[in-house]
């Protein structure tokens, strides 16, 4: 965004030169000009453990403090009930890992304290699936990926069996 401002200078001799206009135009500085986005999706480790109602309105809030906390930007957040997607902006230092291990930690903390009948079946201390499906992207996961990450998830654990 360009921003300009009209200075009128009085010359030294005002008694016969007219007065002078200097412009001077601004263009914004971002502090960190180079961002990469990444689509990033988990699921829940129980297949029963749904995301709705509560808990997936507390989701949407969580994250937004996660991404504020660690200055990044929450582009993009679709809480379904079974998985969980969203879009962020991040320096390029900050690692695709980095960021899911941190929202993985964080909201499993955050569900597992506001909702603790999920603790009482998930005994260890990650509410989310072994596993995430990042890419580098400005828009959401295509359905496919997202339906074929699931079951190969699923399966990996033991719920699907390919008999083929």
């Amino acid at each position: 965004m360009l921003s300009t401002i009209t200075e009128q200078r009085a010359n030294s001799d005002t008694s016969r030169r007219p007065e002078q206009k200097t412009e001077v135009t601004f263009e914004s500085v971002s502090t960190n000009p180079y961002e990469l986005s990444y689509a990033c999706l988990l699921i829940p480790r129980f297949s029963t453990h749904y995301l709705i109602g509560d808990l997936a309105d507390n989701l949407h809030n969580w994250m937004g403090q996660i991404c504020l906390s660690f200055s990044w930007r929450l582009d993009f957040i679709s809480v379904q009930p079974d998985y969980l997607q969203w879009i962020i902006r991040v320096p390029p230092a900050t690692s695709p890992a980095r960021i899911v291990s941190i929202v993985r930690h964080q909201t499993s903390k955050d569900i597992f304290e506001n909702f603790p009948r999920f603790k009482k079946e998930n005994r260890s201390t990650d509410f989310w699936a072994h596993g995430y499906l990042v890419i580098v992207s400005t828009s959401p996961h295509p359905p496919k990926m997202v339906k074929e990450f699931i079951r190969l998830t699923r399966q990996q654990q033991g719920f699907f069996i390919d008999r083929g």
